[in-house]
């Protein structure tokens, strides 16, 4: 994030249990949970912001 970028706020809801092994999670790795949530969200970005792969054309078309 650049210094020109404003971080926004982001609500999600999970039940308690998510909540506490995701933060037990983070922890064993010594990450934040904001920081594995934005890191989570920038990769599926990545991945799926382009445009949907066409269907491949058969052969016989």
């Amino acid at each position: 994030m650049t210094e020109e970028e404003k971080p926004v706020r982001v609500s999600i809801y999970l039940s308690e249990d998510v909540r506490a092994r995701f933060k037990s999670a983070c922890a064993l790795h010594k990450k934040s949970m904001n920081e594995v949530l934005v890191d989570f969200i920038e990769e599926y970005l990545d991945k799926n912001e382009q445009s949907p792969p066409q269907p491949k054309k058969s052969k016989d078309a």
